[in-house]
């Protein structure tokens, strides 16, 4: 099963939260409290979030953390990317490549290729497109299929 951590699914929590109110400052209390998440939890994300430019922060008594850009310009696959790392389904898909099997094996030469497509959808959803789904907004999956296929077209 192809699954993202319980921290990658927590930090989408976190970036949901904030994508409701892009411009509001949230003190890591309220986002803990709002997301249901432990406040250590919820410190070591923001700063893997931070750390990445996903979100910044502003210290002081009215200071707090807040999108870094708006929501429809952050991906999934940014998010996931702050918390995993480079998206690599398979060892294959690693830049040091350090599987047994490598010599030799048929599979590897199509990973990479399947690795990019599943990049590229989670490239294609935004926080926005996140957001509205978790509303109840009956979410048109032609549509991020329509701005998959323009990604791919960009490409070739």
């Amino acid at each position: 099963m192809l699954r993202i951590s319980k921290m990658t699914d927590y930090a989408l929590v976190i970036m949901n939260r904030l994508a409701k109110s892009p411009a509001t400052l949230l003190r890591m209390e309220q986002l803990a409290e709002s997301t249901q998440l432990g406040l250590p939890t919820v410190r070591k994300l923001m700063r893997q979030l931070v750390a990445a430019g996903l979100v910044r922060s502003e210290r002081g008594a009215k200071g707090g953390y807040q999108l870094a850009r708006l929501p429809e310009l952050i991906s999934i696959a940014q998010v996931v990317s702050a918390v995993e790392g480079p998206l690599a389904i398979t060892e294959c898909c690693e830049d040091d490549g350090g599987c047994e099997l490598s010599q030799g094996c048929e599979v590897a030469y199509h990973m990479p290729t399947i690795n990019e497509l599943i990049a590229q959808i989670l490239n294609t959803i935004s926080l926005t497109d996140m957001a509205g789904m978790t509303a109840g907004i009956h979410y048109n999956m032609e549509t991020i299929l329509s701005r998959l296929n323009q990604r791919v077209t960009a490409v070739q």
